[in-house]
């Protein structure tokens, strides 16, 4: 081995390749949204532009004719071809067009989309500002005429003041349209007859359920099943008949957590009692409580309609006959009544190379069975979840732009339905939905909840950006929430520019790489969530967040704003009035992996600690590790970080401003009931519980901390610190990555909080306590990463922070126990690690001297087999996975590319910077010229390529070496620039071998004079990852990570801590990342 090392690190000569220097933008390194000075933003979107395609058709739904030829305005179809009620020319038209509707009329038809444009010339829908004026409209629903006053069902409260009138559809959903064009909302019949008049409890005039007995967990069995049982003696009583309660809907909260309504027929009712027998949310036996002072409501009865600005529809057969009162008792035949009748409205079961331009989505119908669960469950309908723009299936390149969506179920669902379906290259973008009942986007791969292993339907590449979403979610499908936009398990996404305001769930629900238990392959993600506000979400759920991830990252969540995440819980208030009855935040984390949120803003409308309006926490984890938090600014909650079940440690918090936290700082463990009890359990529970020595705390600004569950918690026991100080004292005995936590500020370090102006403060003591973090761009497959900082409880441990979501990657519960690939330095110690320039909240470079020390990972470390767990709850199955199907540094037959930020000595030679080898194997070295030399080796054979420029200069280098199997050949990528290549090794030979990995020499010498700061290894290429060296580079040295909110470049010592620096030079404009130069 030692022969063949030699070999290739004295070897001189290759192909030399120089990379295209011409500067790259990417869209991360744009705001999206207009970036105000104070930590604010606005919505800009781009405008609509009318950019018809190759071939132009015209469609006037009111004036139109299927006979015409289409090809104009003056001789328009009626019908889009792919309406079925379309004829003659229109209905045999094919092909890739812009179908041009006009503005100002309305369109009344299905379309089903099973049609696909090309890449250079896709199928358009959209308007032409030129030809009429007004939105262009399509609609789900009919306008009713020719009502007849006088109700004519003896059920009916004062029949004289209702109208009724026969159709032949079965509507849900009827609107008002004023002369003035403003849409009012009819509502189905119900009572109580509530109204939204607290803006902060939206079900303040709903009933509650009493339950005088119990609580909680009151429960019947009806045919042999367990159902919920719930009392309310108050409005459930002998004043009225059992039909007034039996086969309504009921509308009601639950308990303990994610209290969204659900809805559930009434199957028995105990008037004597004050009872209603109903399903649980997933149409079966109970998994959630229905709690004393859950709130509720029932509808759907002739009954209940005895108020201005309801209706009730008496189905017979597909029609029947509806009645209704408009608000005010007007006459309908007085104004125009929308009453929906179709669901569906672009529909398709697979297309691509479509585009949806400029159009307004109006009133359509929902599915007839309100109760009803998605169709994977229920084979009911695949309508129980619908979509104005819908596809279930495959797709590629679709996106639905400057569109309005108002009035509605949900704007667009994607979702990849069958196991091999796929949909990607998927763009929503500068549109608006507003007044949507169970949300506003939706994109999804093809799991659900019982999907365990694949094939699955894929969800690869999306992007949605610079939309509006206001007024979402107040009556979501079964088993939905009301989230305004939710992206389920993609692999690379983008959400930026997004405003969101008074939604009933979360604000952004993105979900990374695959769902829990799921046992396949997703080895690379990346999700960038950025510029985006929220304000007032979660106004009819909890156990949330205003913006939320899950599951596996890379997730880049920054510049965002998360404003008052409600969460209220009327059920918490009536149990227990004298504490906080929120539970909801701003950010979420749940189970959420390999996350970096920075620049982000959090601000609540009151830090309780107790009340209605107490905002719970801008930070919750449950389950999560390898987040890093850092620069963010947090003002007004309950608590600042909310932390279950920490057990793996491995989180940081970094630089952050944390001012008026109503109760503690960071509750990071389950506190102790008392103090006198944290203090009992932490003389028996043993400190090695939870991963501390992972942690990282410092450089924090803290100001109006309220200390009444103490400053912080973090350790099993729960025990309290009432001070900054203890804190500190306390964490520094467990010697972790950093535990300087912060300092206590004698003055609010922001300017103007209460206000919304979150700049520091001129004399801000958060001046200089920025922090600098390094944050790798994603990389597919990373089997390898470390940054070189110090565990000061064992500064030999050099903490692997790799992620990548292999197919034992399954039960997120026991992500923690999976094989981590930490090096072990020989004779190295804490003064080993010095400052380096990536980081300045820890010595974050380790020094080599270059005649004894090296770092190692055993092989046997690197093949210890992992024991896995494959099913459900009620049926797992244990499987082992060794050899290849394990992701590690060993380099079998896949590319592979190691990363490395370095500096040797001036003049050194003849190094090794990364080796695993013995026969087989790959080498990063410095070679006898003092340039790079990567080689591999397999079977006797080694193919090594040499860098052009050298390295050995005792500054920091980039350097990226690539061994792309596919293509065969060797790459080294240096300081951001491709500077080598070669012929490699094909997909064919294995390089595999049972040598150690060593970093910075081995025991057999070539050892490294100089430093490491970042060191990375992926079984993957760049463009597998589906990036370039140029973005890689402009990400990690000149990346959003290193400026402000503003998009000011921070300075070198970190600048302020939390989202908004200082500017040094208030006559100068802050710039965009891209502005500034690549170092």
């Amino acid at each position: 081995m030692r022969a063949i090392l030699c070999v290739i690190l004295l070897s001189a000569g290759c192909v030399v390749v120089r990379a295209d220097e011409a500067q790259v933008r990417w869209s991360w390194e744009e705001p999206h949204a207009r970036v105000l000075p104070t930590g604010d933003l606005e919505w800009a979107p781009k405008p609509f532009e009318f950019d018809p395609g190759e071939s132009t058709r015209y469609i006037d739904f009111e004036s139109g004719s299927d006979e015409n030829d289409g090809l104009s305005k003056l001789k328009p179809w009626k019908h889009h071809p792919w309406d079925r009620n379309a004829a003659g020319k229109a209905k045999s038209c094919r092909g890739a067009h812009t179908y041009v509707f006009k503005q100002g009329t309305v369109y009344r038809g299905e379309l089903e989309a099973n049609e696909s444009g090309t890449r250079t010339n896709p199928i358009v829908l959209t308007r032409d500002l030129s030809w009429g004026t007004g939105p262009a409209v399509i609609c789900g629903s009919e306008q009713v005429t020719g009502w007849k006053k006088g109700a004519d069902n003896a059920l009916i409260p004062e029949p004289e003041k209702v109208w009724y009138a026969d159709i032949d559809w079965a509507p849900r959903n009827v609107w008002m349209v004023g002369e003035d064009g403003v849409v009012a909302r009819i509502a189905l019949a119900r009572t109580p007859n509530w109204r939204i008049s607290d803006p902060d409890d939206i079900k303040s005039e709903w009933w509650t359920w009493k339950n005088p007995d119990k609580p909680f967990d009151n429960y019947t069995t009806i045919n042999g099943q367990r159902r919920h049982l719930a009392f309310d003696k108050g409005h459930i009583n002998t004043n009225h008949p059992q039909d007034f309660y039996v086969g309504a809907i009921v509308w009601t909260t639950k308990g303990w957590v994610m209290g969204s309504p659900f809805q559930a027929r009434v199957i028995a009712a105990d008037r004597e009692k004050g009872s209603l027998t109903f399903a649980g949310q997933w149409g079966g036996e109970p998994t959630y409580k229905i709690i004393r002072g859950c709130q509720y409501y029932l509808e759907d009865k002739p009954h209940y309609l005895d108020s201005p600005g309801e209706f009730w529809f008496d189905r017979k057969g597909n029609g029947g006959r509806i009645y209704i009162r408009l608000p005010g008792d007007r006459d309908p035949n007085t104004v125009r009544v929308e009453v929906a009748k179709r669901i569906r409205m672009i529909e398709s079961r697979g297309m691509s190379h479509v585009h949806i331009r400029g159009l307004t989505f109006r009133f359509p119908n929902i599915y007839w069975n309100l109760t009803a669960a998605p169709y994977w469950v229920s084979r009911e309908s695949i309508d129980s979840e619908p979509g104005c723009v819908r596809l279930l299936g495959s797709g590629t390149n679709i996106s639905v732009s400057h569109c309005t969506f108002e009035h509605v179920h949900k704007g667009v669902r994607f979702k990849a339905v069958g196991a091999q379906d796929g949909i990607d290259e998927v763009a929503v973008e500068d549109n608006v939905f507003s007044d949507a009942d169970s949300g506003g986007v939706e994109l999804a791969d093809g799991t659900i909840y019982s999907d365990v292993t694949g094939p699955m339907g894929r969800l690869y590449g999306v992007r949605v950006m610079r939309n509006r979403f206001d007024h979402i979610g107040i009556r979501p499908d079964l088993f939905g929430q009301g989230t305004a936009l939710t992206v389920s398990y993609a692999e690379t996404a983008e959400v930026a520019g997004n405003i969101f305001y008074r939604v009933c769930a979360q604000g952004i629900d993105v979900h990374g790489a695959k769902q829990n238990r799921a046992a396949t392959h997703r080895p690379f993600t990346r999700i960038l969530i950025h510029h985006n506000k929220a304000v007032d979400t979660l106004l009819n759920n909890d156990d949330f967040g205003g913006i939320e991830t899950w599951q596996g990252g890379p997730a880049y969540v920054y510049d965002n704003i998360s404003g008052n995440p409600g969460g209220y819980r009327n059920w918490d208030h009536v149990l227990s009035p004298d504490t906080e009855d929120r539970f909801g935040h701003a950010y979420y984390l749940d189970g959420a992996f390999k996350n970096y949120y920075f620049n982000n803003i959090a601000w609540g409308k009151s830090k309780g600690p107790s009340g209605k309006l107490a905002n719970t926490s801008a930070f919750q984890e449950i389950i999560s590790f390898d987040n890093t938090f850092f620069n963010n600014t947090v003002f007004n909650f309950v608590r600042g970080s909310r932390r279950q079940e920490p057990q793996a440690g491995r989180v940081k918090f970094l630089g952050n401003v944390w001012q008026s936290m109503g109760l503690s700082v960071f509750r990071d463990a389950d506190p102790a009931r008392t103090p006198p009890a944290g203090n009992d359990a932490d003389s028996v529970r043993p400190r090695s519980t939870f991963a501390i020595e992972t942690d990282a705390y410092a450089r924090n600004v803290f100001y109006d901390i309220g200390v009444g569950e103490g400053f912080g918690v973090f350790e099993p026991s729960g025990r309290w610190y009432k001070s900054l100080e203890q804190f500190r004292e306390a964490l520094a005995r467990y010697q972790p990555l950093a535990a300087e936590v912060g300092v206590m500020a004698n003055e609010p370090p922001l300017l103007d909080a209460a206000a919304h102006d979150f700049r520091p403060a001129p004399n801000s003591e958060a001046r200089g306590r920025g922090a600098k973090v390094f944050v790798p761009w994603s990389l597919c497959e990373t089997v390898g990463e470390w940054h070189f900082y110090p565990i000061r409880a064992d500064p030999t441990r050099i903490l692997d922070e790799h992620w990548c979501m292999s197919p034992y990657y399954a039960l997120r519960d026991d992500f923690y126990k999976l094989p981590k690939y930490s090096l072990t330095g020989i004779n190295i110690t804490l003064a080993d690690y010095h400052d380096g320039p990536l980081e300045n909240w820890t010595t974050g470079a380790l020094h080599f001297n270059g005649s004894s020390q090296y770092a190692v990972l055993k092989n046997e470390d690197i093949e210890r087999p992992v024991t896995m767990s494959v099913g459900s709850r009620s049926d797992n199955q244990t499987r082992t996975v060794s050899g290849s199907d394990l992701t590690n540094p060993q380099i079998h037959t896949s590319s592979f590319l190691v990363e490395i930020y370095f500096k040797a000595a001036v003049g050194q030679t003849e190094m090794v910077l990364v080796q695993k080898i013995n026969g087989s194997g790959y080498v990063l070295g410095i070679n006898k010229a003092g340039g790079v030399t990567f080689a591999t080796s397999s079977g006797g054979n080694t193919v090594w390529l040499d860098s052009r420029t050298v390295v050995n200069d005792g500054q920091w280098h980039h350097v990226i070496a690539e061994a792309n199997r596919k293509n065969k050949t060797l790459t080294i990528y240096l300081d951001g620039k491709q500077d080598a290549t070669c012929p490699g090794f094909g997909g064919d030979v294995s390089l595999a071998n049972d040598a150690d990995l060593y970093v910075g020499g081995g025991p057999n010498g070539h050892y490294l004079n100089g430093a490491i700061d970042f060191l990375r290894m992926a079984r993957s290429t760049l463009a597998d990852s589906k990036t370039t060296i140029e973005e890689l580079y402009a990400w990690e040295f000149n990346g959003p990570f290193l400026y402000d909110f503003n998009g000011r470049r921070r300075s070198s010592d970190g600048g302020c801590a939390g989202a908004i620096d200082m500017n040094p030079n208030p006559e100068i404009s802050p710039v965009t990342p891209s502005d500034s130069p690549v170092p």
